[in-house]
């Protein structure tokens, strides 16, 4: 997920002091606190943004440590959220991950970087907007991307993955069974995929030992 531009977030500039910085926390917090915008979640998203960046902006060691982060961040030169994180923008990154695994070859990817990678999409704070927001559609949407993702994966690094999953689809009794049958077919998979050349083996002598008891 892109990191976050508090300065953006509040519309001040980086050299803004502590006065103006209130102030545009007051103005926003107005503008998007729940009790003003009737259940509207987007709003309430814009809220905890808002809230979060004016908690790391007005404490002078915090915000000392997130101007080094900032910095360094832009010598990546990696890009800013600048709005709210939405559960359709975790989509797009989902969407995203999927699209890419689908493009490389098995033999190209490292495990444990696309381990990690999906794990990032189903991080806490993910997981906590997915919920409050709880759009069945999206969620079911997002799992159905991730379990994509994981094809390539072996079933060992299945286990955490689904739990994150099982977090997301909450009570729904359909993304539940979905994510269970996933893993329990591609450990099926895997456990006879490994026994597939002995049976094969064990297989190519019995039909040789009957031969010859026949031919005896």
């Amino acid at each position: 997920m892109q990191p976050k531009d508090y300065y953006k977030i509040l519309n001040v500039p980086p050299t803004a002091g502590t006065d103006e910085i209130r102030k545009a926390f007051r103005n926003l917090a107005l503008k998007y606190h729940p009790d003003r915008n009737d259940g509207d979640k987007y709003k309430e998203a814009m809220f905890r943004e808002v809230q979060e960046a004016y908690e790391n902006l007005s404490d002078p060691k915090a915000r000392e440590e997130y101007n080094y982060k900032r910095w360094y961040t832009r010598s990546l030169g990696k890009h800013f959220r600048e709005q709210a994180l939405t559960p359709l923008q975790i989509q797009a990154e989902a969407e995203r991950l999927a699209n890419y695994v689908s493009s490389v070859n098995n033999l190209q990817i490292d495990f444990d970087i696309l381990s990690n990678r999906i794990r990032s999409v189903l991080s806490l704070e993910n997981i906590e907007i997915l919920l409050q927001f709880n759009e069945e559609g999206t969620n079911e949407t997002i799992i159905g991307l991730l379990l994509r993702s994981c094809d390539p994966l072996p079933p060992v690094y299945l286990e955490p993955i689904c739990l994150l999953m099982a977090k997301v689809a909450g009570a729904n009794n359909f993304l539940l069974s979905t994510i269970r049958n996933y893993r329990d077919e591609r450990v099926s998979q895997e456990y006879w995929g490994k026994r597939k050349g002995w049976l094969v083996l064990m297989g190519t002598i019995l039909i040789c030992w009957l031969m010859y008891i026949y031919a005896s």
